[in-house]
């Protein structure tokens, strides 16, 4: 058979080995669901030679008929291209190392079998929207990861708070799916095919002019393919808004947080979340054609970015912290996108995987050994974890883009981009604030929220309770990797080379290209301000007192609470649901208890037997009076006749 079915196979396998009833047995199911992963790993790995030599012209499809109608045949297949493999090793390399974390964070955990089946399940729909070769399958895997999601995060189904979480998540994204089918039916209808592939030869100018009907008569508005793409473009984007957590869907990410920390790191780093980032570059090909779509891509990301990065300066939860720090480091993804630059933005997804999985690891580390998640109760832990300090240490510079550091390559590259952005991107002030000037602005928030964290956590005096301790090999073993991973990936190991292999497997020849940022004077002395000047703010304000932070926030007010209570947008929807959907929901029950059911239907019963009880009386049984009755009736009708 061909092998990369089993990269898909070993998952689907161990999920379904594990839920017939070898949960029974915590090590056969630990045994089954890492071997799964890293069985998916060492298959995908066996492909980097022949994508290293053949660049973007190597590409590996297979499919098989699993439906059919009169007009068409929907397949199951997959799409192994130089795009799909490195997402591969990243959810499979990543997810592998948080199995591992994951055996000594469960440790002792009454589900910890059904814990690694809910992996195993997760794996199998995340590696099915990466091999998907067309966007029905993809749609299928996206539900799967769906389910997968609210079963993860709604782990601890004892737990209330645990059970809104897992709700709340499942139906935000089922907003965003809604959009997201419907923009799949309308390229569908458009091309006549869900295939990326044919999608994508069929996609000339000329395609494009093709007309679909008329509005307004003759003389009224041609709808032509490239409209058609249009509103499919934003719908879809609906999708990857609820995916990816981006404005307005983002409020199921960090309330997820009530899921296990394997869970976060999995879902918050490298897997779930960068489902809609890997979609938009999969489809790129259906927003180039439009500035205006590229520009709504680039909005939303520069706007999320900012956004997420303003909360997580006034929250304390650790875990909080870095969800909103994922949803700040998705926005400069997506406005990469929208920009131009999927290349960079499946770079920065590569390297933001690595270290944002190992600053969640880090941080489960640390509430596994303190057992609170309020960094204002930590404190002074630098000397007793040391292993989890560093490679948290690490991470944060990696994420705040300190120079050579993974981050400086690709979330500078961004900045470089919104530097250079396109016409469409700068010809309106309120676009350009939003692609330009907010992505600066966002990588100081950044710096100060992360060394914030840091220094609550790791430096000073203990401020908890208890005798905090390293946690074990199982545990430290996968952050020390994934530190190794973000140190290098990208950076110290030729950054132009690792470059120019993004931009082959993830840029359209006919996009304009930017050069990667330099390692020159200017771009470290650039790096280094925007990092010092945020990490400044952090260490004046919460390591030397210089800055009183209650003075701070006292002199904010208004602003502050905005950040503090995440600008009022969940309070926002909280309003929508109890009084508008609750009113319409009272309105929609008086409209059917009181108007269908109580005058229409039990009204026409009513009339039914009112006249049945009249027309009753009549019936006496008497011969002499229906001739009676019958006489009469001849009577009336000859004398309405005269």
């Amino acid at each position: 058979m061909n092998a990369p079915w089993l990269i898909l196979l070993f998952p689907l396998v161990s999920a379904i080995l594990i839920g017939c009833g070898l949960h029974r047995s915590q090590k056969i199911s630990a045994a089954l669901s890492l071997g799964a992963v890293w069985g998916a790993f060492a298959v995908t790995a066996s492909y980097l030679p022949a994508c290293f030599e053949h660049g973007a012209g190597w590409v590996l499809t297979d499919s098989f008929d699993w439906s059919a109608t009169r007009d068409y045949t929907f397949t199951y297949g997959y799409l192994l291209d130089g795009l799909a493999l490195i997402m591969l090793l990243v959810v499979t390399g990543v997810g592998g190392l948080i199995h591992i974390y994951a055996l000594g964070y469960m440790q002792g955990d009454k589900g910890f079998a059904r814990f690694f089946g809910f992996l195993s399940l997760f794996m199998f729909s995340m590696l099915g929207i990466v091999l998907a070769d067309n966007f029905f399958q993809i749609f299928i895997h996206w539900e799967l990861v769906g389910v997968s999601s609210f079963l993860l995060i709604g782990y601890y189904f004892e737990k209330p708070s645990a059970n809104l979480a897992a709700n709340k998540a499942f139906l935000t994204n089922r907003v965003g799916d809604f959009g997201f089918l419907i923009g799949i039916l309308i390229a569908f209808y458009a091309f006549g095919t869900a295939n990326f592939a044919e999608m994508g030869a069929k996609l000339t100018p000329e395609f494009l002019a093709i007309p679909q009907f008329q509005l307004g008569g003759a003389e009224g508005w041609t709808v032509t393919n490239e409209t058609f793409l249009w509103v499919a473009g934003l719908l879809l984007l609906m999708g990857v808004m609820g995916k990816s957590a981006q404005f307005p869907l983002h409020v199921w990410l960090p309330d997820a947080m009530e899921g296990p920390t394997p869970v976060s790191a999995l879902i918050h780093a490298a897997t779930m979340v960068a489902a809609g980032v890997f979609l938009l570059v999969r489809i790129f090909f259906l927003y180039l054609p439009s500035d205006t779509a590229m520009t709504i891509v680039a909005c939303m990301g520069g706007f999320t970015a900012f956004f997420a990065a303003t909360i997580a300066t006034a929250q304390f939860d650790i875990k909080r912290i870095l969800a909103f720090s994922t949803l700040s480091q998705l926005g400069y993804m997506t406005l990469a996108i929208g920009l131009g630059g999927p290349d960079v933005a499946m770079f920065h997804l590569t390297n933001h995987a690595f270290f944002k999985a190992c600053l969640f690891l880090g941080a489960g580390s640390v509430i596994h050994s303190v057992h609170t998640n309020d960094i204002r109760e930590m404190g002074g832990l630098r000397k007793a974890m040391p292993v989890t300090f560093w490679t948290f240490m690490l991470s944060t510079l990696a994420l705040c883009g300190v120079p050579p550091l993974s981050g400086f390559w690709s979330k500078d590259g961004i900045l470089h981009l919104t530097h250079h952005a396109p016409a469409y991107a700068t010809d309106n002030m309120f676009v350009a604030v939003l692609t330009t000037v907010l992505p600066t602005i966002t990588a100081v928030l950044t710096a100060y929220y992360m060394f914030r964290c840091v220094i609550l956590t790791f430096f000073g005096q203990p401020r908890g309770h208890g005798h905090p301790h390293e946690s074990p090999a199982t545990m430290t073993m996968p952050m020390v990797v994934l530190v190794v991973l973000a140190v290098l990936s990208g950076s110290i190991v030729l950054p132009a080379e690792s470059m120019e292999f993004f931009r082959s497997i993830a840029h359209p020849a006919d996009a304009a290209v930017f050069e990667p940022i330099e390692f020159t004077f200017s771009t470290v002395a650039n790096s280094l301000l925007i990092v010092l000047l945020g990490a400044g703010a952090a260490w004046a304000a919460f390591s030397k007192g210089l800055i009183d932070p209650d003075k701070v926030k006292a002199a904010l007010g208004p602003v502050y609470r905005l950040f503090e209570n995440r600008w009022y947008v969940d309070n926002l929807y909280e309003w929508i649901v109890t009084s508008i959907q609750q009113n319409f929901a009272r309105l929609c029950e008086f409209v059917d208890k009181r108007l269908i059911i109580g005058v229409v239907v039990n009204g026409a019963a009513w009339t039914t037997r009112a006249t049945g009880a009249l027309v009753a009386r009549y019936q006496t049984g008497s011969v002499r009076a229906y001739v009676l009755l019958f006489l009469a009736g001849v009577a009336a009708l000859l004398a309405l006749n005269l």
